[in-house]
């Protein structure tokens, strides 16, 4: 692991634990005191069952590690190999993360949800803090975690920007108390810079990843249901299961195509601007028939995939809306019925 802004700390990783000590304390602040305090020991531990009694785990886990107290505990479900560490001037960032199901804002964990996936963020200050301002720092380090949710797109199980969950650990901790206040901007601009980098790296760290078929499924659509929607309007041959593997087939690679991806994100994206309102004085929620350049991007799409004649296929689909596409806001209909479009066409030449 990478050095750590303070020197004078001494950092122990073990296969379960990273374990951060000093002799001098520190003072912090965290969502697992629920405090400022004086700590001499930061550790984030990786554990992997259910835990009942969480404050008598915690009790017995300190007493067999033999750490400087009093200590501040992260339980986490990330591997601690795979934290992240970033270092900027006198600021780091350690963030772990564990699984991806994080929620939106507002979301409320049901049931069924594992406690263990979370994002866990220890951030180190090498500077004597006010309580504003270590206030201030923890702030700024929960706004950098959404950051960089927000620059993966990582999204809720309702379709939302994540913004983390409850389950989320953080604690701030710098050398000690100055009831003077310093730079904060200065502070606040580290902050920002590391923890949103060591979330950023510690996502794509844990597995995370999101290819094309991701965001298609993200607005509720599944290659099957774009080939059968494709199937509803091919006439003049027989409906096999051949015709239906071959169009599956084609469309998963019509989706290996950059310009095709390339207006498929787009439309995605133009939808969700729209849906959500977010060009001021711009309206389409009853599709009106001026908005034609969503047509341009379907008919792009055919074009890019068959040619001409696939763009008079385009206008079958995008008239019937056949299957999923009338399920489907302005913009993504003439997508996906470009998409299906072409596909068809593209089939029928070998």
């Amino acid at each position: 692991m990478d050095k750590i802004c303070i020197k004078d700390a001494q950092i122990n990783i073990e296969s379960d634990a990273l374990i951060i000590q000093r002799e001098k304390g520190f003072l912090s602040l965290s969502n697992v005191n629920n405090n400022f305090s004086t700590i001499k020991t930061i550790i984030n531990h990786s554990y992997y069952t259910d835990i009942p009694n969480k404050e008598g785990y915690i009790h017995k886990f300190l007493e067999n590690k033999n750490v400087l107290s009093p200590a501040s505990v992260i339980l986490t479900g990330a591997s601690i190999s795979e934290s992240i560490v970033e270092t900027s001037e006198y600021v780091t960032a350690i963030v772990s993360v564990h699984a991806f199901n994080i929620l939106g804002a507002g979301e409320v964990i049901n049931e069924d949800y594992n406690n263990k996936r979370s994002i866990s963020t220890i951030l180190i200050i090498n500077n004597d803090l006010s309580y504003k301002s270590l206030l201030n720092a923890h702030s700024c380090a929960e706004r950098a975690k959404v950051a960089a949710l927000w620059d993966l797109d990582v999204r809720s199980s309702s379709g939302d920007i994540s913004t983390g969950n409850p389950n989320d650990s953080l604690i701030v901790a710098c050398t000690g108390k100055n009831d003077k206040e310093i730079d904060s901007a200065e502070i606040q601009d580290l902050v920002m810079k590391c923890v949103r980098e060591a979330t950023r790296k510690a996502i794509l760290n844990s597995g995370y990843k999101k290819e094309v078929l991701d965001y298609i499924e993200c607005v509720g659509i599944k290659i099957e249901d774009l080939v059968d929607a494709g199937m509803e309007l091919c006439v003049g041959v027989e409906k096999s299961e051949e015709l239906y593997e071959k169009l599956h087939k084609q469309i998963l690679k019509s989706l290996e195509d950059l310009n095709v991806v390339s207006f498929i994100i787009a439309g995605i994206r133009l939808e969700e601007d729209y849906a959500k309102h977010r060009v001021t004085g711009i309206n389409v929620d009853d599709d009106p028939a001026y908005l034609y350049s969503d047509e341009v991007f379907g008919m792009s799409v055919a074009n890019q995939i068959a040619g001409t004649k696939a763009i008079f296929n385009f206008k079958r689909y995008d008239e019937e809306k056949p299957g999923i596409i009338g399920k489907l806001g302005p913009v993504l209909d003439d997508v996906f019925a470009g998409l299906i479009a072409g596909c068809m066409s593209k089939i029928f030449e070998e």
